[in-house]
């Protein structure tokens, strides 16, 4: 029995390891959600700030902080940094994910739409979110990741459009075990021919 108590203990701090690491290369994006706390300054503390698609916030005392494309820990690390000698003697900031930007799921699937983004989360995984692949599409439906970057390149197309541009690039088509990335989307097409 304490084996086992160990075991699961074991287990469940080598995941919550795994999820604090994965939290700490995360690169921040238009979309996400970010707590800003400094310990006994309610004036500097900003529960939930959605980052828009600037990327940036006018932060008290400071101005202007870049956050895109950069870690919690690079957040925390500058708001410190700005914070200490002028400000405050030794500022205990802390920065969080409150909410991750979106990830999307879309063509033939039961709930096509955007879901929160989560660390290691695989296509598989994200088509399952969307309530797994319509069933008459089931033995011929492919998947396809297209990274946020790529994006507008396909969407204003039909299902039908979909499936043939994909075809004509054979190269994309997607694994089930690929890791989803904050923005991307996961694209279920079959082909109509």
């Amino acid at each position: 029995m304490i084996k086992r108590i160990v075991q699961f203990l074991l287990i469940n701090i080598i995941l919550l390891n795994g999820a604090i690491a994965a939290e700490n290369l995360y690169r921040l994006g238009a979309g996400d959600t970010i707590s800003i706390s400094v310990y006994g300054e309610d004036s500097l503390t900003i529960p939930d700030l959605k980052i828009d698609n600037r990327e940036t916030i006018d932060y008290p005392y400071l101005g202007v902080i870049k956050l895109g494309g950069k870690t919690l820990e690079e957040v925390q690390r500058e708001i410190t940094q700005g914070l200490s000698g002028n400000y405050l003697i030794d500022p205990k900031v802390n920065v969080t994910i409150v909410h991750y930007r979106n990830i999307y799921i879309n063509g033939l699937v039961n709930r096509p739409g955007g879901y929160e983004y989560e660390p290691g989360l695989t296509v598989q995984e994200a088509i399952s979110l969307a309530g797994g692949v319509m069933s008459k599409y089931r033995r011929s439906a492919h998947a396809y990741l297209v990274k946020a970057k790529n994006i507008s390149k396909y969407n204003q197309l039909s299902n039908e459009d979909l499936a043939k541009a994909f075809d004509e690039d054979t190269e994309q088509e997607t694994p089930l075990y690929k890791v989803v990335e904050p923005g991307d989307t996961v694209y279920v097409v079959a082909s109509f021919w």
